[in-house]
């Protein structure tokens, strides 16, 4: 797990806290005791912005866990799907003995029994006629748990734009049940091949980042924010947090618990099925804070920290107080700066 600060970090700073030698440093003085400007030096002027810390979560690119598909019944597999096609609503994702298998329905219950007309009422009878309306078949067709004469008329017309007899009966031979579109992740079955439980493995068809996230880091994901996802070649697309589990497991022996999260992408990556990634979560730190380049901190040989003001054609030493830094700013406290203010940075 890496860190980076977008702007500045919380930390305690020393010299050798941010990296730079901080020798004590006096303004150069002429003989009569003034400074001497006589020196062209560098300066920068105190700015105010706001500042933020990133956290980076190693993730992984992909389109998330496969599952397995098959048929049931009796036939020969005359054509499979390619790898990386996605199977839509009321598509079918092979064929049988020549024509259209079974068709993709969305939901969240297995086709378990044959509906029919008379048939208990049952969630499973809404599902199918949810599917149904959505396909555009049986346009004054009620979505319940019933099956009725609507049911069955809506269920021949389906039948029929598919080539099929018009029994309106569907049984669990004629449909797959997802809870959206699929994505073909793999073929476990060639042409030619018997129906069987196994023929074609299938993801979601949406690419998303899944990460197994430490306790510890957890509170660092809300539901819906915005991150950014940081590909392997240091370019970065935006995302939002999707889930968040809320089980604790442990992957292997000796490594601690994770929460299992997902990212949704704001667009594909079309270059990628699947690479390793970094989660960057940006929390912000501080509003409105006073920031000076690293190199206009002055160690004090009496101890703490001072920068050096340009006033007019001479220079003063003001004390401050130094706070969060990173990428080579640090935020500054004092009475006597102000955003605007110019200070000398060393060489």
């Amino acid at each position: 797990m890496k860190r980076r600060w977008l702007i500045v970090g919380i930390v305690a700073i020393g010299a050798a806290a941010v990296g730079v030698t901080m020798a004590t440093r006096r303004p150069t003085t002429a003989d009569n005791g003034s400074p001497d400007t006589t020196v062209p030096r560098e300066t920068a002027k105190v700015t105010k912005t706001d500042l933020s810390e990133e956290e980076k979560l190693r993730g992984a690119l992909g389109y998330g866990a496969s599952t397995v598909v098959g048929g049931t019944g009796q036939g020969t597999i005359t054509d499979l799907p390619d790898p990386g096609t996605v199977i839509k609503q009321g598509e079918s994702p092979w064929q049988v003995d020549g024509h259209a298998g079974p068709a993709l329905f969305y939901g969240d219950l297995p086709l378990w029994r044959t509906l029919r007309s008379g048939v208990d009422d049952g969630a499973d009878v809404a599902q199918l006629e949810q599917n149904l309306t959505d396909l555009g078949f049986g346009a004054d067709l009620v979505v319940d748990n019933e099956f009725d004469k609507k049911t069955t008329a809506a269920i021949k017309a389906w039948q029929d734009s598919r080539g099929f007899k018009k029994t309106g009966v569907v049984s669990p031979g004629d449909l797959v049940i997802e809870h959206g579109p699929v994505r073909v992740a793999e073929l476990r079955a060639a042409i030619g091949d018997q129906i069987s439980p196994e023929l074609i493995s299938v993801t979601g068809a949406q690419q998303l980042v899944t990460l197994d996230v430490a306790l510890d880091k957890v509170e660092l994901l809300t539901p819906g924010a915005s991150v950014q996802v940081e590909l392997p070649d240091d370019s970065r697309v935006a995302g939002t947090i999707a889930t968040i589990g809320r089980a604790a497991t442990v992957k292997q022996e000796g490594a601690g618990a994770t929460i299992e999260a997902s990212v949704s992408l704001q667009s594909p990556v079309d270059s990628l099925d699947a690479a390793p990634v970094d989660v960057v979560v940006t929390t912000p730190k501080a509003t409105g804070a006073l920031v000076v380049p690293i190199r206009a901190l002055v160690a004090l040989a009496e101890g703490g920290y001072a920068v050096e003001k340009v006033s007019g054609s001479s220079t003063q030493l003001v004390a401050v107080e130094p706070g969060a830094f990173g990428d080579g700013i640090v935020a500054i406290t004092g009475t006597g700066v102000a955003e605007g203010d110019t200070v000398v940075v060393a060489p």
